[in-house]
């Protein structure tokens, strides 16, 4: 089974994600995760990839999507797979589709303005990348990673200005994508404003219940 996650940025998809992977037994595929272990493991992606991460760039889409495609052969998840933070272009969705073709796309649906709240108040573990919130998701320890013992760091930009650019630009990037997935009768919403326990609920009903 193949499932491609979809939502705003502070949607819970990294949250859903591994909450699905374990019960599943499918790999939880974060991009991010994904471009910072190829860089750490200096493979020629993760070379190119680091040269647009000094310069503060993500690097072009063909590119991420080729280090994407590699990262699956060489770790041998081609047979299923839960993505997290790709596709994010039309371009990535429809090479997706030629060369792993995912089941089903799961949009999470939240309110922009949940949104600000969840990410302005966000903590991440800066060794492995466990995502935390000053008020519904506390570390047993202010300021420590309750998985790891790593130090939790809050993004520069996340605050409700930075948040809101974040997410038009986010719109303007994703909507092709959603509307591909549904023109093709694969896309699936649920509402993402509950608890996390609640919207895993309304998740593992709309992918492992098919």
């Amino acid at each position: 089974m193949r499932i491609v996650l979809l939502g705003k940025p502070g949607s819970g998809k990294g949250t859903q994600a591994a909450m699905l992977s374990e019960e599943s037994g499918l790999p939880h595929l974060s991009s991010g995760a994904i471009l910072r272990d190829e860089i750490r493991e200096k493979t020629p992606f993760g070379m190119q990839i680091e040269e647009y991460v000094l310069k503060g760039e993500i690097g072009p889409q063909e590119l991420i999507t080729d280090v994407v495609f590699g990262y699956i052969e060489r770790k041998g998840y081609a047979s299923g797979f839960i993505l997290d933070g790709f596709p994010r272009t039309v371009y990535q969705a429809e090479m997706l589709d030629e060369r792993y073709r995912p089941g089903m796309g799961v949009l999470i649906d939240v309110p922009d303005d949940l949104i600000v709240d969840r990410i302005s108040l966000r903590l991440t573990c800066a060794d492995c990348d466990a995502i935390y919130h000053g008020t519904s998701r506390p570390p047993a320890s202010s300021g420590i990673c309750d998985s790891c013992g790593g130090k939790l760091e809050q993004r520069s930009d996340d605050n409700a200005g930075a948040i809101r650019k974040r997410l038009e630009s986010y719109r303007n990037e994703i909507q092709q994508v959603i509307d591909m997935y549904r023109d093709t009768g694969r896309l699936l919403t649920i509402d993402g404003t509950s608890t996390p326990g609640e919207v895993y609920k309304s998740l593992k009903n709309a992918t492992m219940n098919r």
